[in-house]
């Protein structure tokens, strides 16, 4: 009786949240939804996590038809899709899953989200693909640009390209933000991995040098404007990842230094043309030549010298 008492309790709670959050919402005309609106999946995912899908079909139906009474449409669907992430993954922890999975299933609805808004229903959602061309356009004509493909396919490769990255983005942001918050609350997760630990395979490396080396050589290779658009697509993509994995590379060189200025060096640099291609280049050789773990034997292997010496 107290536990179903409980539940209910919790339960009315984390409507509640959701309500408030929904209230502020609109008191801000939608900048939280426009901004970070899946901060709406974690009431539902801690409950999910806590007492069951069963259990949290109550509530999560319970936030929807609060929304249909102080929220607009594209708010209504928002919330839907966090409910559909919160109540997967909190199925996900009851079920132990391991993080892959976790991150894959969450990673998926995230894009479908995305999907939705930015191109089945984006006239809805207040996105107008023509405004994105227009600006494109003004941007090439300023830097006196010479490309050779329309500028539509531009505009649709970097709505492509911007889904893929908010996606990712908002997929590890829910995953660490869940996993400290069901910490707190003394549910069992699985270990997320030490940042030391974070690489990815010398096989991707190598993919995203030949796509970058590829896309350099444009001048020399003649290729059809649809594999140019493509082309220019995965490069891009290319080069943000490895630019993100320079960054994790430098950090986790930081953490080893115990230098915490440096993390705001290392930050500050993304902004600085051409040194942030250089971080870039570091990841790539990273994920081909693993300088990561080089750098950190050179770091230890020298203060265990530097202690020698001292005593």
């Amino acid at each position: 009786m107290n536990n179903q008492t409980r539940k209910i309790t919790e339960g009315a709670m984390m409507v509640a949240i959701v309500g408030l959050l929904l209230f502020i919402n609109r008191q801000l005309a939608g900048m939280i939804e426009v901004a970070m609106y899946w901060i709406m999946t974690f009431p539902i995912l801690i409950y999910t996590a806590k007492y069951g899908v069963k259990d949290a079909l109550v509530p999560a139906v319970s936030m929807i038809l609060l929304s249909f009474m102080i929220s607009a449409p594209t708010t209504i669907f928002y919330l839907i899709s966090c409910d559909v992430t919160g109540i997967l993954y909190g199925a996900g922890i009851r079920k132990k899953w391991k993080n892959g999975s976790l991150l894959w299933w969450t990673g998926v609805f995230t894009f479908v989200s995305y999907f939705v808004t930015t191109v089945l229903f984006a006239a809805m959602f207040g996105y107008d693909p023509n405004e994105d061309i227009v600006i494109i356009k003004n941007v090439i004509d300023f830097l006196n640009v010479d490309i050779n493909i329309p500028i539509a396919k531009i505009a649709a490769s970097l709505v492509i390209v911007g889904a893929i990255l908010m996606t990712v983005l908002q997929t590890m942001c829910i995953h660490m933000i869940a996993n400290i918050l069901l910490k707190r609350i003394k549910i069992e997760v699985r270990p997320m991995k030490n940042v030391l630990e974070l690489r990815v395979p010398k096989f991707v490396g190598y993919i995203i040098l030949g796509i970058i080396v590829l896309f350099l050589m444009q001048n020399v290779i003649k290729l059809k404007q649809d594999v140019y658009t493509i082309l220019l697509t995965l490069s891009f993509l290319c080069t943000v990842f490895a630019v993100g994995y320079g960054v994790l590379t430098l950090l986790c060189v930081a953490m080893v230094l115990r230098k915490r200025f440096l993390i705001f060096i290392i930050f500050l640099c993304l902004f600085i043309p051409y040194i942030n291609l250089m971080i870039g280049m570091i990841g790539l050789l990273d994920m081909i030549m693993d300088i990561r773990t080089l750098w950190i034997r050179a770091i230890i292997r020298g203060e265990n010298n530097g202690a020698i010496r001292k005593h």
